[in-house]
């Protein structure tokens, strides 16, 4: 009988110390996360604690939890994660940005809901955040600011991979820096006021690199790209369903040599209004391969002084030229599949389908003296020009 005892409390022991062991575990990185330390969390006032004393190489691991109010900042090469297998949610605690990264900080497994500022900030060149969400966010879901211009050496670079990004007045905005951003969304954005309801914005300079990106359904412009320095590399993107223009680029200046903006893979513009893929004094854009289609026509008053419904699938106005689309679909957008107007030298169509049914125009080209290389029977002549819709869309300063 004493012996049947022992072994009982002895078993006891055994369970009290594993649960002991199991609750003072600590936080684990998530998997691709390389730390020096880890320190473990559990609301963002404690985070923010922690984050301010540690140095680079640790990582502060955020267990989980309730949803938490913060405004938090991650040091120069420090990363904040979610534990190994949670889930933790951020909300806006004021009009501050949620999480701002430092340079060389990380951000990893978070999601952030916030009705005020900005989900996100980063200043300066270099920084990751991956496998992050953000929703709500009353300005820029995620906002990059290198200033001056920062985008040169090719380490200088922030990279977003498998980020989401929904229902915010505005998805991403770069100022200045280099983004690299790999799988993920920006959605469902809109705006109550003046601001740019758009899904992506890069001015000042910048540089954006989008691969397998999904851009849709925004209120505004799908991707808005300003700027004399500014440009990038759209590979396997999808920008499609977006209010006004899918991707509308002004004031570029590049060449056919040294493009601004390259167009590559299975890209696909399908369902946004006003123009797919328009240019605006917009120099040095190759776009190989890919589909612009079904180009919605919406009433817009243009330079002729009348409302007309504009739906071109290509649009290159004043003064844009040293573009070449080569081997792109162009099929069923409402009014042309392209719309050359007040272009300039070095505008070249090679190889692609166009398709046009009924009313629908095959490329249009006016006003414009240099020769457009089209293979003439993708053309289609007209009497008199069309109208012309070619705003220079506003940009916003997110950050300071």
């Amino acid at each position: 009988m004493r012996s049947f005892v022992l072994t009982l409390a002895a078993l006891a022991a055994t369970v009290a110390t594993s649960a002991c062991k199991s609750s003072d575990e600590p936080a684990q990185a998530p998997d691709g996360v390389t730390c020096s330390s880890v320190v473990a969390v559990g609301d963002g006032a404690w985070a923010q604690r922690e984050l301010a004393n540690a140095t680079p190489g640790t990582c502060v691991v955020l267990k989980g939890g309730p949803a938490t109010p913060a405004a938090i900042s991650v040091p120069k090469g420090v990363t904040f994660a979610a534990g190994k297998g949670e889930r933790p949610v951020f909300t806006g605690a004021s009009e501050e940005p949620v999480v701002t990264l430092a340079e060389g900080a990380q951000l990893v497994g978070i999601q952030i809901q916030t009705s005020k500022g900005v989900g996100v900030a980063v200043r300066g060149p270099r920084a990751k955040v991956r496998d992050v969400s953000i929703t709500g966010a009353g300005s820029a879901a995620v906002a990059v600011l290198c200033s001056p211009a920062c985008v040169e050496p090719a380490d200088a670079t922030v990279e977003l991979t498998q980020v989401k990004l929904s229902q915010s007045q505005m998805g991403l905005w770069v100022s200045g820096a280099h983004v690299s951003w790999t799988s993920g969304e920006s959605r469902d954005h809109a705006s109550t006021g003046l601001a740019v309801a758009a899904g992506v914005v890069a001015q000042d300079g910048a540089r954006v690199d989008l691969t397998g990106v999904v851009v849709a359904r925004n209120q505004g412009v799908g991707i808005l790209l300003d700027g004399e320095a500014t440009g990038g590399v759209l590979k396997d993107v999808q920008v499609t369903e977006n209010s006004e223009r899918g991707l509308w680029a002004q004031r570029l200046k590049g060449t056919l040599d040294k493009p601004s903006l390259r167009i590559e893979g299975s890209s696909v513009f399908s369902k946004n209004r006003i123009v797919g893929v328009g240019g605006l004094e917009a120099r040095g854009i190759i776009f190989v391969g890919g589909r612009v289609q079904d180009t919605q026509a919406s009433p817009t008053v243009t330079n002729l002084g009348q409302t007309e419904q504009v739906g071109d699938g290509i649009g290159l106005f004043g003064q844009s030229g040293d573009v070449k689309l080569e081997n792109v679909d162009l099929s069923g957008n409402a009014r042309a599949a392209a719309l050359v107007d007040n272009g300039t030298r070095g505008i070249i169509f090679v190889g692609g389908r166009v398709q046009t049914t009924g009313e629908q125009l095959k490329v249009v080209v006016q006003n414009t003296s240099e020769t457009v290389t089209v293979d003439a029977a993708n053309v289609s002549k007209l009497e008199k020009p069309i109208g012309v819709n070619a705003p220079k869309l506003p940009t916003a300063t997110i950050l300071k």
